[in-house]
């Protein structure tokens, strides 16, 4: 199953935990993987961030990254590939539940993308 969450937050972690976010928090003891073929482009955070798209035009384009990376990273593909069979595991990164956040967009499009995936929740 496919839950999200924060780093701040490990009450909601289950199973394996994958960091999907560019950066580590500070001062955290590493609980985690990284799958760095999951991080959004400096480009797109660095723009995101600077106002220069909203929420909406960071999910298109962020899911456009994915499906290009998807094509072009065989460690992406294997990871699809078995992420079904994996039993339970987190995407985490740094937004509280009630901010906007990478990883829910990425939650839904790994759904969309692996039809045999399990919701557990994205927080």
């Amino acid at each position: 199953m496919l839950y999200t969450a924060s780093y701040y937050v490990p009450e909601d972690w289950h199973g394996q935990a994958y960091r999907v976010s560019r950066g580590h928090p500070r001062g955290r003891k590493t609980q985690w993987e990284t799958l760095p073929f999951l991080y959004p482009t400096r480009e797109l955070l660095k723009a995101y961030q600077a106002g220069a798209m909203d929420f909406t035009g960071l999910e298109t384009e962020y899911r456009g990254e994915l499906a290009v990376s998807r094509l072009g990273v065989p460690e992406f593909q294997e990871w699809l590939d078995g992420a079904a069979s994996q039993g339970d595991f987190t995407l985490l990164c740094f937004e509280k539940a009630e901010q906007p956040c990478h990883r829910r967009i990425l939650g839904r499009w790994l759904l969309e993308t692996v039809p045999s995936l399990r919701l557990g929740a994205l927080k």
